[in-house]
């Protein structure tokens, strides 16, 4: 019985980190995600991998949720994380979480990891230096009891499942976001139109992100600069 996890269309709820932006520039950072499900699941899939795009000072963060299983396809969970900095006197994290509620399915992504890299980023307000958490690492956990759906034809009904969850700063994405883009809705459409180029397409239930309109060009993205996703992030079941 194939969950509905994954195709069930994503409502985020909005955590919203209410700490200050200031003045500073738009810097947004970029994260390659991957999910690991557990042996120990029912019923449970998930999206392989998926791309988070954050405000480097926190606050609302979204996900870009991708796989290859049945066809290239992804997910735009827009604007419904959060990312912010947890702190004492002996450690510093960053931190994003994001809880999914659709229908009876409920599931809770947290990821985080330690502030170890300090990074040089061009804005367009020049060269701005930000501490950064080279990867993250968590766990994503879902629950459906699937009582609107009864049990399946071959008796299964139900469904509660975890995953891993593996991350590393995308760099190359990190420096073309904060250089070129001001919003979050313009760096999701960044690595929307990235992926489009790949050959991914929206998944059933999942619109696509529309991109807001560029002054100077119809597009900033050079294809040929960028690998697709490496088949390292693949995970198999």
């Amino acid at each position: 019985m194939f969950s509905a996890f994954r195709f069930q269309p994503l409502v985020l709820t909005a955590l919203l980190w209410c700490a200050s932006l200031g003045l500073a520039p738009a810097q947004w950072l970029v994260y390659e995600l991957v999910f690991t499900p557990e042996a120990e699941s029912v019923n449970f899939s998930c999206y392989k991998s998926a791309y988070l795009i954050a405000p480097a000072n926190g606050g609302a963060s979204t996900l870009v949720l991708t796989t290859e299983e049945g066809g290239q396809v992804y997910a735009v969970a827009d604007g419904g994380g959060k990312f912010f900095v947890a702190a004492n006197a002996a450690s510093r994290k960053a931190v994003f979480s994001a809880i999914s509620l659709s229908g009876n399915s409920q599931s809770l992504y947290t990821a985080s990891g330690h502030l170890n890299r300090s990074l040089l980023l061009d804005t367009p307000d020049g060269p701005r230096t930000l501490r950064v958490a080279e990867a993250l690492d968590g766990r994503l956990m879902a629950a459906d009891d699937e009582s609107d759906k009864g049990p399946a034809s071959d008796g299964s009904i139900g469904m509660v499942g975890s995953a891993y969850i593996t991350g590393a700063l995308r760099e190359d994405l990190t420096a073309h976001a904060t250089r070129d883009f001001k919003t979050l809705s313009e760096a999701t459409s960044y690595i929307v139109e990235l992926l489009e180029k790949y050959g991914y397409v929206p998944d059933d239930g999942s619109a696509p992100i529309e991109p807001e309109p560029e002054p100077e060009a119809s597009s900033l993205i050079d294809a040929s600069l960028f690998p697709p996703v490496p088949s390292s992030a693949e995970v198999k079941d």
